[in-house]
């Protein structure tokens, strides 16, 4: 089955009008004209391929008010085959997805040549052209797409002629471009364009990796996927001194606790050789990405793109920059799964990230949200301390942290410790080394590992209660004393009460927890709290209902936004807005 259209190129002589313009004169084809019309409200959009003078041929389509519809017209007395072929690739299309329509068949078959894939019809096709469902298109009556089509026909004027001053290079162009970059996190506002970028873009799209064909299903899976705390995702809007190219480009990581990888990687035509796709790439960290086919650009070894900039807003004709008094210095993060989607932000605005967060290794949990764990990390741990914990399942990487190695003009660091009165500590019957550690239920079932480390524990250690308030704080006042007074941290309180069927359910332990690491906070200046239900709008944001520590991914932006003023990123440039 034919590929729906998204482009018709139409010939003039005796196909868009009747008659031959260079031969005395044509009949205009007021019915050609209407559905030119009807195809840009479609979404749809039209070209022209014609052997004319052009400077007539514009005269009459102006005067028809018709001019303004059609994009990237090739007019002149070249062969059409090549003129197709380039005008196919000017506007990056695939040739399945675009239609040519001329009388002659000559000129059919040669665009076929130069153009294999390309979708043929002879003037006898244009009456039944809006009942085909090959153009059914997409409602656009505010002719969006048309617009955003035009701009792509003059940047690409532009470009053209000063490639062709800079001896084929069109970095400069690019450069001076002013090309900016909003990332739109609200991702269920804009559900349906999501879904049409994953399904319906093809040269820029990474993965490959489509949705239902049903609207209503590519919906329901798209939200699901989205529905993961694990899971971050972003609409990217471009802009540059053309114009808004609107919601461009769609990406959607798996977060991991040491790399994340991209499940969506995709971007529309319209913004192919800007650079949007590499330095997206760059921005979020270098995700790992597996890339399905041959796309014309590779992300993964691409050189730096320094031309675009990313923003917050588009404010009256004024961008305002993400990081207006330049990036951070560096950004590092300790604690639990709250972090791992927070830092994912921070990932476009600092020079270096370090994070270092828990987790699990056949089964068994390696928590390094808990104060104990970091103050082993800082002060270290013997040869002999080391070896008799590692049967639990620890790893001498477990306690070695990078997290106050980073240091510039403006340092930031986050860190939480939600597990300090959630896990029991157990102490070594004879190195006495003291760690947090939760053995797996009995009812559930246990990997070889969890049982080895169960059999291990109840031989080799003592249960030893659970941290204790001048423990606890001697241990953030440990952490919270080499915050230097140029640099900031922040640590997000747990959450400590959540509604469960409508009752309001307190978490006693994070009630304490919290009280305390705000008593200890409040020594130090550097150091500022923040409450995680000022982040959380509604019941549902919460996901995990057992460890209430899992939220949706708007609570993890909400989280940024807090830090990021807090910080004082985009203070500058919203006062000048």
């Amino acid at each position: 089955m034919a590929e729906a259209v998204r482009l018709v190129i139409w010939d003039l002589d005796e196909t868009f009008w009747q008659g031959t313009l260079s031969e005395g004169g044509h009949r205009y084809n007021q019915s050609a004209h209407d559905i030119v019309i009807a195809l840009a409200r479609r979404g749809i959009m039209s070209s022209i391929c014609s052997k004319n003078d052009f400077t007539p041929v514009r005269a009459i389509l102006e005067e028809t008010g018709i001019w303004e519809y059609f994009i990237f017209p090739s007019i002149d007395w070249e062969p059409k085959g090549p003129r197709i072929q380039a005008l196919i690739e000017a506007v990056q299309l695939r040739p399945e997805s675009v239609l040519f329509i001329d009388d002659n068949s000559m000129n059919l078959n040669e665009a076929l040549h130069f153009v294999p894939g390309l979708q043929t019809a002879d003037e006898n096709f244009i009456p039944t052209m809006l009942d085909s469902p090959l153009f059914r298109g997409k409602d656009d009556t505010g002719l969006s797409r048309l617009q955003q089509y035009k701009l792509m026909e003059r940047r690409h004027a532009d470009e053209t002629v000063a490639t062709a001053q800079a001896g084929g290079s069109n970095v400069d162009f690019l450069r001076g471009s002013n090309i900016r970059v909003r990332i739109e996190r609200d991702v269920v506002r804009h559900i349906d364009r999501a879904v049409e970028l994953i399904n319906r873009t093809n040269q820029l799209n990474f993965t490959k990796s489509r949705l239902p064909e049903d609207p209503a299903e590519a919906r329901a899976a798209l939200m699901q996927l989205l529905q993961s705390h694990v899971v971050q995702a972003g609409l990217v809007e471009v802009f540059d001194n053309y114009g808004n190219y609107g919601f461009c480009g769609f990406y959607l990581t798996k977060t991991g606790a040491d790399r994340s990888t991209l499940l969506h990687y995709c971007f529309s035509c319209r913004i192919l050789n800007m650079g949007v796709e590499v330095w997206l790439y760059q921005a979020l960290g270098r995700p790992a990405l597996r890339t399905r086919g041959t796309p014309p650009s590779d992300p993964i070894t691409a050189p730096p793109v320094d031309w675009i900039t990313a923003i917050t807003e588009e404010k009256d004709g004024a961008a305002v920059a993400v990081t207006p008094q330049g990036p951070l210095s560096t950004v590092s993060a300790r604690g639990g799964c709250v972090l791992m989607p927070l830092i994912h932000y921070f990932t476009m605005t600092a020079s270096s990230v370090v994070g270092e967060y828990n987790t699990m290794r056949e089964g068994i949990s390696v928590r390094l949200d808990h104060s104990l764990c970091f103050r082993h990390a800082v002060e270290g741990l013997s040869a002999e301390a080391m070896a008799s914990i590692e049967p639990l399942g620890f790893q001498a990487k477990d306690f070695e942290s990078r997290f106050f190695e980073h240091d510039g003009p403006e340092p930031l660091w986050v860190f939480s410790n939600w597990a300090d009165l959630g896990l029991p500590i157990y102490q070594h019957r004879r190195t006495k080394i003291r760690i947090p550690y939760r053995p797996a239920p009995a009812h559930r079932h246990k990997s070889e590992a969890v049982a080895r480390a169960q059999a291990y524990l109840e031989k080799n250690f003592i249960f030893d209660d659970y941290l204790g308030e001048w423990e606890m704080k001697e241990n953030l006042r440990m952490v919270f004393s080499r915050v230097p007074s140029h640099g900031k941290m922040f640590v997000p309180l747990a959450l400590d009460s959540f509604l469960e069927n409508g009752i309001r359910k307190d978490i006693r332990p994070r009630i304490l927890q919290n009280r305390w690491t705000t008593e200890v906070a409040r020594e130090f200046p550097t150091v500022h709290v923040l409450e995680m239900a000022d982040f959380v709008q509604n019941d549902d944001e919460v996901k995990d209902k057992r460890s209430v520590g899992h939220f949706d991914r708007m609570v993890y932006f909400r989280l940024y936004q807090e830090i990021a003023r807090l910080a004082g990123l985009g203070v500058a440039a919203q006062q000048a807005a």
